[in-house]
């Protein structure tokens, strides 16, 4: 077997979306670069990945199991970026940030000069509601959370 990092992230998308087209929207590719990367990526396994029917694309039972080993290998390959820069003495990992939808337009401004300086730090902003914000903190999941009133409960 031979295949790439690329491969195995576009069959994890495709799995997880169930669709061939949304996939290649989420990884910002054409459908036919998609298509042709699913193909040279099941053309490895002696047994299918996915299947179609009607107009439905289906993950086999086999494909599902390939998709939770790619995730785990993606995932591993993202752990050794952030080991490598944090040998290098650089902070490095994932950010998880929850802000009201007022705070989209407030967080850029501060967390642009943070991401320009600590390049090995991957942002995720969830831009919700009050409540989903404060359910994710309560529940921490994310780092820092951004509401206008601060909540008596935390």
């Amino acid at each position: 077997m031979n295949y790439t990092l690329n491969q195995l992230k576009i069959f994890l998308k495709i799995a997880e979306l169930k669709s061939i087209t949304k996939a290649s929207e989420s990884l910002h590719l054409t459908q036919p670069a998609v298509s042709i990367q699913l193909k040279n990526f099941q053309d490895q396994f002696d047994i299918p990945l996915t299947e179609v029917i009607g107009r439905q694309l289906y993950v086999t039972p086999y494909g599902e199991e390939i998709a939770k080993a790619a995730e785990k290998i993606l995932l591993e390959v993202e752990n050794m970026k952030y080991k490598s820069l944090a040998f290098k003495g650089k902070l490095a990992g994932q950010l998880t940030i929850a802000v009201v939808s007022t705070g989209k337009y407030v967080m850029p401004f501060y967390l642009a000069p943070f991401l320009s300086k600590h390049n090995g730090v991957n942002l995720f902003m969830d831009v919700t509601n009050r409540y989903q914000v404060l359910e994710a903190l309560e529940r921490n999941e994310v780092d820092f959370a951004l509401v206008s009133v601060l909540p008596e409960n935390l």
